[in-house]
């Protein structure tokens, strides 16, 4: 089996490339849809790092949550330092899930894959880059949040060169038919690397 994650800043278009390997074989795991289910788990953490405003009526307030976490790189470090090993549990199960259904090819989709150890699992790790400016719009489209929480949100992580250090290969995306050429053809050169 053959696992590839697909990192990247907020809002660079990592879900788009993984909608692209999708439909060349690959079982998407997004590590995104995985936070609210392990928030039950990790709420009285949560609540004990950044304060009872983060949970309403017993469950996460997200975008307090948010608000909180995103507030500097060392509340991110936090956040992640709680969530990211129940994420990384629940993608295990989910890749023995995609082999039993007879699965071959993975992607493993997450802004923060780096700082979880996903190295330890993936057999290679992509990074999805895109202009700053574009980004902001997507997220701020994307999440229905002011210019000034987007800049707030991306302030609070890790440059591109974070991501260009720590990745196996690096896809700029310009454009959704760019992407896709690149990433056909990066899956070509390793299909020859890997025997996929």
């Amino acid at each position: 089996m053959f696992i590839l994650g697909v990192t990247g800043p907020s809002g660079a278009g990592k879900g788009t490339a993984c909608k692209i390997l999708s439909t060349m074989g690959f079982y998407h795991i997004d590590t995104d849809s995985i936070v609210p289910l392990i928030y039950p788990k990790a709420l009285p953490q949560l609540i004990e790092a950044f304060g009872p405003q983060v949970a309403k009526n017993g469950t996460v307030d997200k975008k307090a949550l948010a608000n909180a976490a995103f507030s500097s790189s060392d509340a991110t470090n936090t956040l992640n330092s709680i969530v990211h090993p129940l994420i990384m549990g629940e993608v295990s199960r989910r890749i023995r899930e995609a082999e039993k259904e007879g699965f071959q090819r993975v992607t493993v989709d997450g802004a923060a894959l780096h700082e979880a150890n996903a190295e330890k699992i993936c057999d290679k790790i992509l990074c999805i880059l895109a202009p700053k400016e574009d980004r902001l719009i997507r997220v701020i489209d994307r999440d229905g949040i002011s210019r000034q929480s987007a800049t707030v949100r991306f302030n609070a992580q890790k440059d591109d060169n974070y991501y260009k250090a720590n990745s196996d290969a690096i896809i700029l995306n310009c454009t959704v038919e760019q992407l896709q050429r690149d990433l056909i053809a990066l899956i070509k050169e390793w299909e020859s690397l890997w025997n996929l």
